[in-house]
């Protein structure tokens, strides 16, 4: 048995329709629900099904066919709502809620021209309800911070329901965590009955994402009081700034493991403590030589550069986000070096964060100070150090805040060392991004 909770009867604010990748021939009679006031379906969807093409429908683009086709095919779509995007980014208002549709192929991280243009619009002309339309996951916390601070309520990416945890006052039966902040996942691939439309409808300041079959029956669905989500904005957002220090896909310093890479045992290291660097008292740190190559002073020009993530992989879907692809060696380790500027006084920050991608073992380094590992022994490490057998994990969000001392105004260094589980792995995988708050 399977039952709803529902609100006190109102008076409907909208109710969209959404035709995801399992809509199959539902399409066929879109016309019989009659109370839907708008649809939204994937550009490939509605190749496939012409006679859903009307005004009343509105595409996404997901590059089933080039730009230009797009913009051809959908008339009634506004076009330049944001310069060079064609009609494959806009955005459409209904009452009180509006629609973002996106050019997921072109997202980037940290000052992205559409994650700029979504907060600068929701900012602008507020609305109780905002929702987000993309082919597929970009695969950066950035975009899914940015979604959160522009108080999107819910993100649709195939049959995919993206919600924000602090605004849903009833789950859907399958609701799961993602490794995204604050957001959980909606599977609706999950749904035993198919054909299915989903259905967003609003009443007040409640809204229901429901799953419906063809008969209008609902097979699941979830709510959200979009009151938690305003709530929050105002005491949370406002209050602090997110500052990108280094960015999802930055240029980084790269070197493999060899007998070149020097690591320095400073005076007075404990060899069977938690890291090779230790602090001398809350403001005085053991200083690196600078032929240390996790010192701020080392010399890097010799090295590398190349576009994170960086790595190679024999998974297939891994490789596809791999921007650089690193060269196999003997040494089962890859070191990486940035830099990075801070206008901002540490002593004013309230938070330090970091997303890591990584696969298998790492250690990170802050102005040669270690601030964070993982999958590896404690202690001194080598080129030939082996991480533990470890799962891919894809930007995990590590809470650094306790290490902000190890900031400095203006010119900073962060160097970073992978490993693998075994010399001979095909697998090694690195990506990282880094941001304080300030409040």
């Amino acid at each position: 048995m399977a039952g709803f909770k529902t609100s006190a009867a109102s008076s409907i604010s909208f109710r969209f329709g959404y035709f995801s990748e399992q809509g199959g021939e539902i399409g066929d009679s879109f016309k019989q629900f009659q109370d839907i006031s708008y649809f939204v379906a994937p550009d490939q969807w509605l190749q496939n099904h012409p006679e859903a093409q009307a005004s009343q429908i509105y595409p996404i683009y997901d590059s089933s066919a080039t730009e230009q086709r797009f913009n051809q095919a959908y008339p009634h779509v506004p076009t330049g709502t944001l310069p060079g995007y064609g009609k494959t980014v806009y955005a459409a208002s209904h009452g009180n809620a509006r629609m973002f549709f996106l050019n997921a192929d072109r997202l980037s991280g940290a000052g992205d021209d559409q994650l700029e243009w979504i907060r600068r619009t929701a900012n602008e002309n507020k609305k109780l309800f905002n929702f987000v339309w993309l082919s597929k996951d970009p695969k950066l916390p950035e975009v899914w911070n940015a979604f959160r601070a522009a108080g999107i309520n819910a993100v649709f990416i195939g049959d995919s329901v993206y919600v924000l945890k602090l605004a849903v006052t009833q789950q859907s039966s399958d609701d799961m965590p993602t490794e995204y902040e604050g957001w959980e996942v909606w599977d609706l691939n999950r749904l035993k009955e198919k054909p299915f439309i989903t259905v967003l409808e609003a009443t007040d300041n409640t809204l229901f994402i429901k799953a419906e079959n063809k008969q209008g029956q609902v097979l699941d669905q979830l709510e959200q009081d979009a009151q938690n989500l305003a709530s929050w904005n105002l005491t949370t957002l406002k209050e602090k700034q997110e500052i990108p220090l280094v960015g999802i896909q930055s240029i980084w310093r790269y070197h493999p493991g060899s007998e070149a890479i020097k690591s320095a045992l400073p005076e007075g290291v404990d060899l069977v403590g938690e890291g090779p660097i230790i602090e001398t008292s809350h403001t005085e740190t053991v200083p690196l030589p600078a032929n240390d190559w996790r010192s701020p002073e080392y010399n890097d020009s010799d090295w590398k550069f190349g576009r994170a993530p960086l790595g190679n992989t024999n998974n297939k879907e891994r490789q596809t986000y791999v921007q650089t692809n690193l060269e196999t060696v003997k040494s089962p380790t890859y070191y990486f070096r940035k830099s990075f500027d801070l206008d901002a006084d540490p002593k004013k920050l309230s938070d330090l964060v970091l997303n890591i991608a990584y696969e298998d073992g790492y250690v990170v380094y802050l102005n040669g100070q270690e601030v964070s590992r993982d999958a590896i022994l404690s202690g001194i490490l080598t080129g030939s150090s082996l991480a533990f057998p470890n799962e891919f994990s894809f930007y995990r969000r590590i809470d650094l805040k306790a290490h902000l001392n190890k900031l400095l105004k203006g010119a900073n260094v962060i160097a970073v060392e992978v490993h693998r589980s075994h010399p001979s792995s095909p697998n090694l995988f690195f990506d990282l991004a880094l941001s304080v708050e300030s409040e």
